[in-house]
């Protein structure tokens, strides 16, 4: 604890050389939101920057900027065709492969300076998504929205090192909007308005407090057309922020053999492949998620198992859909 108020003061005197300008915040060329949480990792920033871009991308042409955690490479990179999750990093190797070629995708660990580059070479582009940004306050933008995780929110935790915090729950004052993430599909109004009375004490009473829930896709195959329906028996493997929702749910849905956890942006091996479980039965396959697959997919093609492979897409579904557009169109028409 008393490192944890150390570190929560150091950030509390950072966030203040910021607000008084001692600290340079660099104007952006366009419309910016940034995506991001006040806990270490695991609320759902890439299915809600996927949310963002379904619902905003036929109006405005979009560059998602982060900073490429995981990848190998330094400076700035623009995701292209080439591009791998060892250049750009896994996630937004994911928003590229999904969205190209109508959203492009930049990594630069000085966000100021991706926009810089949407400035002089994107000129069409009109709206910057900031992936995992909260705390990253060099470059401006017009709407802030954080998310905390329903099973951990921010309000029933501290900073780091005796929580999980990356910043002290007042943070949440900068905040435009708050959505509950990994909620249940039914949620009882009292809690939601308990939930709300929480984050609002701490974000202030105006903020809108929204809710969403995880929705996981149908299987679909690394190579092939094939379905899962030719398997009788799964063995999964995953590696993000917290593995035990997506191993769970694998346990509910699927006859799961075996599980294999790794870390949050694991940089997979041949030998990590479960090939020895695979090679016994014809009838068992893999599963893994989006985030996984764009870096398993090269191991799986090498190992000739790329047709008995599989990743499942999660999405995020936000109960107050209407709602939510609504306070994200009034900021980027303002």
């Amino acid at each position: 604890m008393p490192l944890s108020r150390l570190y929560g003061g150091v950030m509390d005197l950072r966030n203040a050389l910021y607000e008084r300008g001692l600290f340079k915040t660099h104007p952006s060329p366009v419309k910016t939101l940034a995506v991001g949480n006040l806990s270490v990792g695991g609320t759902g920033k890439t299915p809600m920057i996927e949310l963002l871009i379904r619902l905003l991308q036929d109006r405005h042409k979009i560059v998602v900027i982060s900073r490429g955690y995981g990848r190998k490479s330094k400076g700035l990179v623009v995701a292209d065709t080439g591009s791998t999750a060892d250049e750009i990093g896994d996630e937004p190797l994911q928003f590229f492969r999904k969205f190209q070629p109508s959203v492009r995708v930049i990594v630069a660990e000085k966000r100021a300076v991706a926009a810089e580059k949407v400035r002089t070479d994107f000129s069409e582009t009109d709206l910057i998504l900031l992936d995992d940004a909260y705390q990253h306050r060099s470059i401006s933008r017009d709407m802030n929205i954080l998310l905390t995780d329903y099973n951990r929110p921010f309000f029933n935790d501290v900073t780091f090192p005796a929580g999980n915090l990356r910043e002290p729950g007042r943070g949440a004052r900068r905040a435009d909007l708050v959505v509950v993430t990994k909620c249940p599909l039914s949620l009882d109004p009292a809690e939601r308005e308990q939930i709300s009375a929480a984050v609002q004490s701490n974000a202030g009473k105006k903020v809108p407090v929204v809710f969403s829930s995880v929705r996981y896709g149908a299987p679909v195959a690394f190579d092939g057309e094939h379905t899962v329906a030719v398997f009788n028996s799964f063995i999964g493997m995953a590696g993000l922020a917290r593995n035990q929702p997506f191993q769970e749910y694998l346990q509910r849905a699927y006859s799961l053999k075996k599980f294999f956890p790794y870390p949050d942006h694991h940089h997979y091996t041949t030998s990590e492949l479960p090939v020895k479980e695979l090679a016994g039965d014809e009838k068992t396959a893999l599963l893994t998620t989006e985030k996984d697959f764009v870096k398993l997919l090269p191991l799986a093609r090498e190992a000739s198992l790329s047709h008995r492979c599989f990743y499942i897409p999660i999405e995020t579904v936000v109960h107050e859909e209407r709602e939510f557009l609504q306070t994200v169109n009034s900021y980027l028409e303002k």
